[in-house]
């Protein structure tokens, strides 16, 4: 390893240039910059003179393989040694460096090694000249960023430091060293033309450059120019003039030519600032000898210079002319000070003689040459330096010899054109003119008001001085101020011998009015006195007139009557000065707006409308314009006045320019159509002239594009309007590219303009629709349009480095093309924004173009694929960008239009995107954040929308099996790709990714935005996991991923943000983005989560397949290892405070309804304002839109009945004109509204009905702002105004110039309230989607749906509560904060609905039931909300309404929740203690309050079904009927609820209104009121509709067989109609009512639909125990747990009537008979069941009912609650195992078939709270059956007793004996069982009350069995009273225990003793 001096190398300066430029002129410079200066101050110092010759050291150097060079080391490669020991030879630079500068170059420039040898040459010569270039640029930024920063005032900071430093070590002398070097310098021997041309032009470029610097050193007093200095410098210049130097041999292309000249220049203007003329002319003004003075020139100096000047000869070369003037008045200068007698050499030394040398050689020409050349126009050196110099030798040349109006004509006029152009363009020089104590200009000023003296008669010089002179606003104001302030006007006049005032002085007096010449109405008074300027002829004078008229005025007359002269010279030059004035000053142009208004114009009689005179005048100037040259240069002129114009008023501007049609409209009669919006030729061929002939850059164009896009932005539409801006776009747009300019950089501004017009018209909203339509189509339909974009937006990357490197295109022109890169990729991403299938029918034409591949000079994606790369403009990456990330999502919405399109991407050009990515996101976030975010966005895009398109720029290798070329396949699988990828091959942009993860900590503080975007990239990625599980992998596998996240969610969650009002606009933002950040991190944990669980349920879904899915369970098990993390992080969650902490933080909302009132007010304040302005005539600066708006709202008010009142009121009070009146009414009312904003109340009243109108008219909240900037950041959107639009059409920024000015802190104050709501919606919007994000990961993380058991995923009740309780609190906050007469925003209803829903989740989450306290929280908030909700409901339009309703179907759901847990807890059994009493009260009273609000929401069909069940929950647990039955009766619309049960569309609601009316309808008022509303009539239409069609096909044998298809239609109308029905007979009793219902619904039932009686008690047959009949289970029997209760309630209904004797018998007939055989036959098949348990091997389930409700399913993974091994509670599971579920993946069908055969023989189906109800349901029915059989016994029996005999014939069917044996055995056999295994316990009540059940079951049987034994006369069998009494025995002795049961039996036992007398006497029974 060889080792050489550390000095050689260097960092490059280009990247360091770059770092300088992009530095924010401040005292804080970034830390790295810092640092790089401190490193690089040796080189700053040495300049170029530290890349060194070369040298054997460093040759032999390079012979090792490594090179140590300090800290850096080189592998030295042979090939590139080989090129590098070339270029030394070439430069003479050190071997080393030489290696260094081919190693970079050939990186930087993509030149192939074995590249010809003059290519690779070339571009290493051109890279180490920019690198030296780059190098002395520095040190200039370095000076001049610390001159701006003031380098000798404030405190030392880096940047000054380094600049003092630069000079204290010696850098003046360096770089005079450094500039006699290169003047000295020769090129290399072997240099052919071509690199001999290089390095002249790089050369000469370094000379520009140090003298640059010297020049600042200079001129800023950096460093003194001491006389030894000066000399040598001298020495230098007169070498080069003499061609000495080597100036002359370089000079040999234009670009050489250009420096050569501008070396020159510098070093004279060097020459001459060192003279210190400025001093000079202090000392002369203060009187101060030279002895005495500052000047570092000595009076030896002088000599010796004078010897040198005299030398040079301004005859033989002019460019010395300028130095012998300078120094001529120098010495012309000290000569004159004070003590000058006594410097003999100054006296012996001929200054005149230098003057008159420099005047006869034309020297001043030369300062002219300089000012119009390109070297002050296109440098980006001291310009304003050079420009001072030239001032202030002109200054001092003027004071030395007193130049004035005597002079010369040529000497003055090119004194004043010098001076014209040194002024033109510099505002610190106009601004120092202006200032009466620069004493440098004072001479100027001089010359300037003898120019006045003679004004108007010498109009045109000082007219074109004073253009100059305006530069900046108060420069232009100073003109205005210097012209209208004229104390006198100046003429000619004839000298009569009267005419003196006497004798002596100079003085003239005029006995007539005298008329001054050209100007027509100006007429000086007679007896006016007038001074003599000059006499210009025997009789005639110039007489300065002591007559006052404003200059102002005097021009304007002169513009107007030059309009009929033709001297456009005269007309250009005034009306540039009128340009200039209003361009830089807005004061300027209103007052030159009102001038027709003041007294000076209304004196001069001129006519024309006063308020618009000067509009009107530039208008009709412009109409008799003719195309030539001159009309052209006066058009842009004018037009360029009415665009400022038209800004500060206007409504009043445009309607007198468009009167004035100035650019020769063509409207057709067809008023609006699109063929009519022409204009004539003239204005295309006045553009075209203008181009070709003028030097003014196209200002014509600028202009008309400028006053277009005035009007736009002013609001004005109409057909004048419009034909401009199809002018702008067709013709303009498209044909610019195609004329002659002069200056080729000229078409880019052009370009720019018009651009910026195209822009406008698509991101404008105007009052007109169909305008717009036309535009739009326009746009997006003309190809000739899109061919233009395209062909300035496909120029690549290469394209723009070939024109940077190209010596035949100038800088300003590649500057041009960049610029309109940029435009156009800002318009491309408007417009495919803009793209909607709602609003286009069909595909657009642009958008066609956009995505095809055909489009030229290449695709569009192509060229933004590529600019994303072209890091030497990082705005064009940033477009490229944004248009590529809105390219991929609109590829994804349009892809059925994408018929053979395609992307057209290869392998080389997704590198190329990969490598710009990761280098960005590695190397260039610190620096540009937008660029950053563009990326990330970008990549988010792609993750969104086309995930193909992502895998392939993240791997290196693209799968064939992806189609990039097609849109359409993007979204097909990908991750076959990402697997075959190594993780280090997209290691970079990921690793770039979790770069900033790893800093979220710092990130979410510093710049969440940043952090934001990121999240939002990954959030993308688990959205879309199944695509993305290998880059997933990695980034799950980055160290502390999960922990970095969860730390930033509990970071954000711990601080609060304060008030919105409090907040900046900045960190409002910032507080949305952290909200958004933790909303991302939420979705992205809730993904995770969701991920892991589907990963684990694929696991157990494919264990028996474990062949062929070895990877996918591999894949299983490493995602589930590195879930693991996350787990943790979640369930230390659950026991933590965190999910409190973030409930409580988020769901508090930020939306204050105050703030949004005062923001309101405020704006009604600002409209009544306008109003009083209108009144008044004054329109001030509004857009035509905005007054338009106004002027409606304005008729609208007048016609307000209020405002009628107080007119009324005002006519009282002897204000009779209406006028009059309308205004102050309208004054008054802004009063009372500004009042209102400054916290005093209207009081009730008219103005407070019109204050309440205006409120309500929200004239300002229709500019709701579209936000446009970072894609994926949600929130801006929802921004209430747009600020800058208001602001905009208000003219707020010209209100100072105007008498709106007192009024402006108003409109301040208003946007002030604005911008606090617009924080307030962004932070609720930010906080309403984490607030969303935290319901999904609590969700998704508690739900145990997808898991293969249940795990321990639950969060404390300890936890839950205070959760709910920081959720109900907030709530109420909210609903409180509202109120429906202030109105609301939408995002506070969405706010509310997540707040509702997150509520509701985390009640059902609470594993156990809720305590009494949070159930009556929980109401409380519930009734808040829903009350309020209810009251805005019908006040709400547009999208709020679809919220509010879904907020209050939320709360209605949160309602039912709490009131079913409250029925839970009110259900229990057990002594109650105070404590519970108590909250029991709450709880109904809470539950009366809430019945009006039900009652009401019941009028909604989306909210009628969920009121009505909570309704119907309250009346059944928590009131009494006394109590709740008012309030329904005056509350609820029964009407409207029974007429829903005809409404098909409710058909979801019937079961639920049914059983809201059986609730009803068990109170005797209640049924009364369904019968007087016509209920019967509703059930009649019910039954018709939907039961008719099963009337007689329903037969006996199909009972249960199509019980499935049964009910299809709405659930159990049938049994919820008999219970109603039931429940109204019982709750009438005996009354006339109640006997109406009987004999009206007996026959109905019984007659019309007997055969849904008979199909409810018909019963199945039982199975064949023969194997060969056997049918398969799919065609067994079947029915539903629903079925069987519709029998229940059939039972029900037939129990009740029959009890009606007389109206059953006299309806029912024979038809009675037929329902006890029915019943008969059931209870047979129930009595039967359970007997053929064990009778064959063969034998299933008799019958077969499997859940078909998920609420079914659930119970179904109970456990039984009856745990009885008898009866049906035995037999029952056998018919409740349900169907395999076949939706599920097909490897596990055969793991999840049940083999229903082999449970069944061995009786291993267990028993589950499902199969229990079954069982349950068939003993209700069992019971039901008997008891009708009983009711029908004793009907009999009580009619035999009336007749004294039983007739045997009419007595009515019984079952048999053995039947009636079968269900005693069963209720014997199950009380039995239950009492003994429960004989040490307390039995449970359920199992308690079906105990009972049975025992009234035996007893009914009994009660039967006596019937038949008396009525057949038989007895018992003999074995059957053993078996019984065995039977009985037992049940008695397991009964012992349980005192319930004592009741039952007693009774039991009476009629046990009379079916068998004795068996109760035994000893066993006592």
């Amino acid at each position: 390893m060889a080792t050489v001096d550390a000095s050689l190398w260097w960092d490059p300066f280009s990247l360091l240039l770059t770092d300088l430029e992009n530095a924010p002129l401040s005292d804080d410079l970034p830390s790295n910059l810092v640092k790089k200066l401190k490193a690089n101050h040796a080189w700053f110092v040495d300049t170029v003179f530290l890349f060194k010759p070369p040298s054997e050291k460093s040759k032999a150097a390079l012979d090792s393989q490594l090179v140590k060079i300090g800290s850096h080391q080189l592998d030295i490669k042979p090939e590139l040694k080989d090129k590098a020991l070339t270029i030394s030879s070439y430069l003479c630079l050190d071997e080393v460096q030489s290696y260094i500068l081919v190693e970079r170059s050939l990186k930087d420039n993509n030149v192939a090694l074995d590249s010809a040898v003059h290519e690779y040459v070339h571009a290493v010569l051109i890279h180490y000249y920019i690198e030296r270039q780059c190098l002395l640029k520095c040190t200039r930024s370095i000076l001049m960023l610390a001159l701006s920063l003031g380098i000798f005032s404030g405190e030392g900071t880096a940047i000054k430091e380094e600049a003092l430093k630069l000079i204290s070590d010696g850098l003046e002398k360096k770089l005079i060293s450094v500039l006699q070097d290169l003047l000295s310098s020769n090129p290399p021997e072997q240099m052919d033309v071509d690199l001999f041309s290089l390095w002249a032009e790089e050369t000469l470029i370094e000379d520009n450059l140090v003298l640059d610097i010297l020049f600042l050193a200079y001129y800023e007093s950096l460093c003194t120019c001491n006389g030894e200095t000066w000399k040598a410098l001298c020495l230098l210049y007169k070498g080069i003039l003499s061609g000495s130097s080597n100036f002359e041999k370089l000079a040999i292309s234009t670009e050489a030519l250009r420096s050569s000249y501008q070396a020159k220049v510098q070093i004279l203007l060097i020459l001459i600032e060192t003279l210190d003329l400025e001093s000079c002319l202090q000392m002369v003004h203060d009187e101060i000898p030279f002895r005495h003075g500052a000047s570092a020139i000595t009076l030896a100096d002088i000599q010796e210079i004078e010897a040198i000047i005299s030398t040079l000869n301004a005859f033989e070369t002019k460019e010395a002319g300028p130095l012998i003037l300078a120094w001529a008045v120098f010495l012309c200068l000290i000569s004159s000070l004070p003590g000058k007698e006594e410097n003999n050499i100054l006296m012996e030394i001929d200054h005149v003689g230098y003057v008159r040398q420099a005047f006869e050689a034309s020297s001043l020409t030369y300062f002219v040459e300089i000012l119009e050349s390109d070297v002050l126009k296109e440098s980006d050196g001291p310009v304003a330096g050079y420009r001072s110099v030239l001032r202030t030798i002109i200054s001092a040349f003027i004071a030395s010899y007193e130049i004035n109006l005597q002079m010369e004509e040529g000497t003055l006029m090119l004194i004043l054109d010098i001076l014209y152009k040194i002024y033109q363009g510099e505002e610190s020089l106009c601004i120092q003119f202006w200032d009466r104590g620069s004493f440098i200009d004072g001479p100027i000023r001089c010359l300037l008001y003898n120019l006045e003296s003679e004004f108007p008669f010498r109009t045109v010089e000082l007219v074109r001085l004073l253009s100059s002179l305006c530069e900046g606003t108060w420069p232009a104001e100073c003109v205005y101020n210097f012209l209208d302030k004229s104390v006198g006007v100046s003429s000619l006049f004839k000298i009569g011998n009267n005419s003196f005032r006497d004798g002596i002085s100079q003085t003239v007096e005029t006995d007539l009015p005298l008329h001054v010449p050209g100007l027509e109405g100006l007429v000086i008074p007679s007896k006016t006195c007038g001074h003599i300027l000059r006499l210009v002829g025997e009789n005639t004078a110039l007489v300065r007139w002591e007559y006052t008229q404003s200059g102002v005025l005097v021009l304007l007359m002169r513009l107007a009557q030059e309009l009929y002269f033709k001297r456009n010279e005269e007309v250009l030059l005034i009306l540039n000065l009128l340009s200039r004035m209003v361009t830089f000053s807005m004061a300027v142009c209103f007052a030159l707006m009102d001038i027709g208004s003041s007294l000076h114009f209304q004196s001069t009689g001129m006519s024309g409308q006063n308020s618009m005179w000067v509009v009107e005048m530039i208008s009709t100037l412009v109409r008799r314009l003719s195309p030539t040259p001159s009309g052209a240069a006066l058009m842009s002129v004018a037009i360029n006045i009415l665009a400022k114009m038209l800004k500060c008023s206007p409504s009043h501007v445009a309607e007198v320019a468009l009167k004035a049609n100035m650019f020769d409209f063509e409207i057709g009669d067809n008023g609006s159509s699109s063929e009519s919006w022409l204009l004539s030729g003239k204005l295309a061929k006045m553009l075209v002239i203008d181009c070709e002939h003028s030097d003014s850059d196209c200002a014509l164009t600028i202009s008309v594009l400028d006053f277009t896009l005035q009007f736009m932005e002013s609001g004005v539409n109409n057909d004048a309007v419009l034909a401009l801006i199809v002018f702008s776009l067709q013709y303009v747009l498209v044909n610019h590219e195609y004329w002659k300019y002069k200056l080729k950089h000229t078409r880019w501004r052009v370009t720019l303009k018009v651009l910026e017009v195209l822009k406008r018209c698509i991101t404008s909203t105007s009052c007109s629709e169909k305008l717009d339509e036309v535009i739009l189509d326009r746009i997006f339909c003309d190809s000739s349009i899109h061919n233009t974009l395209f062909q300035i937006v496909c120029t690549t990357p290469q394209m723009l480095e070939r024109l940077c490197f190209s010596r035949l295109i100038e800088l300003t022109e590649i500057e041009g093309l960049q610029l309109a890169i940029c435009s156009v990729l800002d318009v491309l991403f408007i417009m495919l924004s803009k793209f909607s299938k709602d609003t286009f029918s069909s595909l657009p034409i642009f958008h066609q173009a956009v995505f095809s591949s055909a489009t030229k000079p290449i695709p569009v994606v192509a060229a933004l694929v590529s600019l994303i790369s072209y890091s030497r403009n990082p705005r064009i990456q940033v477009g490229a960008a944004r248009v590529l990330s809105v390219f991929l999502m609109m590829a994804d919405i349009i892809q059925p239009y994408l018929f053979g399109s395609s992307f057209g991407l290869d392998d080389i050009q997704i590198e190329d995107l990969r490598h710009g990515i990761s280098y960005i996101l590695l190397e260039q976030s610190v620096s540009n954040e937008d660029l950053f975010v563009a990326v990330v966005n970008l990549l988010t895009s792609a993750a969104r929308y086309q995930p193909a398109f992502l895998v392939a720029v993240l791997s290196t290798k693209v799968n064939e099996g992806v189609q990039l070329s097609n849109a359409g396949d993007m979204k097909l699988p990908t991750n076959e790709v990402l697997l075959r990828s190594p993780e280090s091959e997209k290691a970079s942009v990921v690793d770039a990714v979790l770069h900033y993860v790893r800093r979220s900590n710092d990130l979410i503080n510093s710049n969440p935005r940043i952090l934001l975007n990121v999240l939002n990239f990954l959030r993308a990625l688990w959205q879309d996991a199944a695509r993305y599980s290998d880059i997933l992998e990695c980034v799950k596998g980055s160290e502390n991923f999960w922990k970095n996240l969860s730390s930033s969610i509990s970071k954000i969650s711990s601080v609060e943000a304060p008030p919105p009002e409090n907040l900046t606009e900045t960190e409002a933002q910032d507080f949305g983005y952290r909200y958004q950040c933790q909303s991302s991190i939420l979705e992205i944990m809730a993904n995770d989560v969701l991920l892991q669980k589907k990963l684990l349920h694929a696991e157990s879904l494919v264990k028996q397949v474990t062949e062929s899915q070895d990877r996918i369970q591999n894949t299983v098990r490493t995602e589930k290892s590195k879930g693991e993390i996350l787990e943790d992080i979640l369930s230390a969650w659950c026991g933590s405070s965190v999910w409190g902490n973030l409930t409580k933080s988020l769901s508090h909302s930020e939306y204050d309804t105050n703030l949004y009132l005062r923001a309101k007010v405020a704006a009604s304040s600002v409209t009544a304002l306008v109003m009083v302005k209108l009144a008044h005539g004054d329109a001030g600066s509004l857009s035509v839109s905005l007054l338009e708006k106004s002027r409606i709202l304005l008729n609208k008010l007048r016609s307000h009945p209020a405002f009628s009142e107080l007119l009324a009121q005002y006519s009282l009070h002897s204000y009779s004109a209406e006028k009059e009146r309308n205004y102050l009414i309208l004054s008054d009312l802004y009063y009372h509204l500004q009042g209102e904003v400054e916290g005093r109340e209207i009081g009730a009243g008219s103005f407070k009905e019109l204050s309440q109108f205006l409120i309500e008219s929200n004239i300002f909240q229709t500019y709701q702002l579209k936000y446009d900037g970072d894609l994926f950041i949600t929130g801006k959107d929802a921004y209430r105004f747009d600020l800058k639009r208001v602001r905009a059409d208000l003219g707020l920024d010209l209100w100072d110039y105007s008498t709106w000015k007192e009024s402006k802190a108003i409109a301040e104050t208003m946007l002030n309230h604005m911008k606090d709501v617009n924080s307030m919606v962004f932070l609720t919007s930010s906080k309403l989607s984490a607030l969303r994000a935290l319901r999904s990961v609590l969700t998704v993380y508690l739900d145990d749906s997808l898991e293969s058991k249940i795990t321990a995923r639950e969060i404390s009740d300890q936890l839950v509560f205070p959760c709910i309780d920081h959720m109900c609190q907030n709530f109420l906050d909210t609903v409180e904060s509202l109120a429906p007469e202030l109105g609301a925003s939408e995002e506070i209803f969405h706010f509310l609905a997540a707040q509702a829903e997150l509520l509701l989740y985390l009640m059902i989450s609470a594993h156990k039931s809720l305590p009494p306290s949070v159930c009556i929280l929980v109401l409380k908030t519930s009734a808040a909300g829903l009350k309020v909700l209810s009251d805005f409901q019908p006040l709400v339009t547009g999208s709020s309404v679809s919220v509010v309703s879904s907020a209050v179907k939320l709360l209605l759901m949160l309602l039912l929740s709490a009131v079913k847990y409250s029925c839970h807890y009110s259900n229990l059994v057990g002594e109650r203690d105070t404590v519970s009493v108590e909250n029991m009260a709450k709880i109904s009273n809470l539950s009366l309050r809430l019945l009006p609000i039900l009652c009401n929401r019941i009028a909604s069909a989306e909210d009628c079904r969920l009121s009505l069940t909570t309704m119907d929950l309250i009346l059944r647990n928590f009131l009494t009927p006394n109590t709740w039955f008012p309030i329904i009766q005056n509350h609820l619309q029964l009407q409207h609820v029974i007429l829903k049960l005809q409404d098909k569309k409710s058909l979801e609601s019937v079961p639920i209104i049914m059983k809201f009316f059986l609730t009803v309808a068990r109170v005797r008022q209640g049924a009364e009121m369904l019968i007087n509303h016509g209920f019967l009539s509703s059930l009649r239409f019910l039954f018709a509709e939907y039961l008719d069609d099963r009337s007689s096909s329903v037969t006996m044998s199909n009972r249960l067989s199509n019980s499935s298809d049964i009910m299809e239609k709405p659930k159990q109308i049938w049994g919820l109609g008999s219970a109603v029905i039931t429940a109204m007979v019982q709750s009438l009793g005996d009354s006339s009512a109640c006997s109406d219902v009987v004999e009206n619904v007996i026959p109905y039932f019984f007659s019309e639909k007997a055969y849904m009686i008979s199909y409810y008690l018909s019963a199945p047959d039982f199975p064949s125990d023969d194997h060969d009949k056997k049918r398969p289970r799919s065609q067994q029997r079947q029915t539903s747990l629903t079925d069987l209760k519709e029998t229940e309630h059939t039972l029900m209904l037939m129990c009740v009537l029959s009890k009606h004797w007389n109206s059953w018998v006299k309806a029912m007939k024979e038809l009675d008979s037929q329902l006890r055989e029915k019943s008969i036959h059931l209870l047979a098949f129930i009595s039967r069941g359970t007997q053929r348990l064990g009778e064959t091997s063969s034998f299933s389930a008799p019958l077969i009912c499997p859940p078909t409700l998920k609420e079914e399913f659930d119970t179904c993974k109970k456990p039984s609650f009856v745990n009885s091994r008898s009866g049906w509670f035995a037999l029952s599971p056998l018919g409740c195992v349900s169907k395999p579920n076949m939706s599920a993946a097909s490897i596990t069908s055969t793991a999840l078939t049940i083999k229903t055969q082999a449970t069944a023989n061995g009786y291993h189906v267990s028993q589950s709270y499902f199969s229990d109800t079954i069982a349950l349901q068939i003993y209700k029915i069992t019971f039901l059956l008997l008891k009708f059989l009983c009711l029908q016994a004793e009907c009999a029996s009580r009619r035999s007793e009336e007749v004294g005999f039983v007739d045997l014939d009419h007595f009515p069917e019984l079952p048999m004996p053995e039947i009636l044996h079968g269900l005693q055995d069963q209720a014997i056999a199950i009380i039995t069982e239950l009492c003994e295994a429960n004989r040490m316990k307390e039995i449970h009540i359920e199992v308690q009350s079906i105990c009972c059940l049975l025992l009234q079951i035996m007893e009914m049987a009994m009660y039967l069995e006596l019937c038949v034994l008396q009525i057949c006369g038989i007895r018992p069998v003999l074995g059957r009273v053993e078996d019984f009494s065995k039977e009985v025995k037992l049940l008695i002795k397991a009964t012992e225990t349980h005192a319930f049961l004592k009741p039952s039996l007693k009774s039991l036992k009476q009629i046990m003793s009379v079916v068998y007398p004795g068996l109760v006497q035994a000893d066993e029974f006592l």
